[in-house]
């Protein structure tokens, strides 16, 4: 579990080491690329807030989990990717790697309420 692979494009990524220090960055960079109001947009529940997180999610995962892919976009963010590719990317993410996420959390989720 430590590692994930997945490919975008054809081409075969992989993300880093799962770290402790990495999920709290992760959720740091949540933070920052909305502003400060992800907990706010969260709360709000309409799908356009949705749709924004989910793209606030994969930027951040990807920036922090693998800079390598993040590297190789042509614009160099997924801010700045066209509606296409950024489709393209979101499906990766949703179906391979939001899974992987989510047991990450569940794991940590359990066992902070054993403690």
């Amino acid at each position: 579990m430590e590692r994930f692979n997945f490919a975008v494009k054809g081409r075969a990524f992989q993300t880093e080491d799962l770290t402790i220090g990495k999920i709290i960055d992760l959720w740091k960079m949540r933070s920052i690329l909305s502003g400060g109001t992800y907990g706010q947009m969260y709360r709000i529940g309409m799908t356009n807030a949705d749709e924004a997180l989910m793209a606030i999610d994969i930027e951040a995962f990807f920036n922090i989990f693998c800079p390598e892919l993040i590297k190789s976009l042509k614009p160099g963010s997924v801010r700045d990717m066209g509606l296409e590719d950024y489709m393209e990317l979101r499906e990766v993410y949703v179906k391979e790697l939001l899974p992987w996420l989510d047991s990450v959390e569940a794991i940590l989720k359990k066992k902070s309420e054993t403690i």
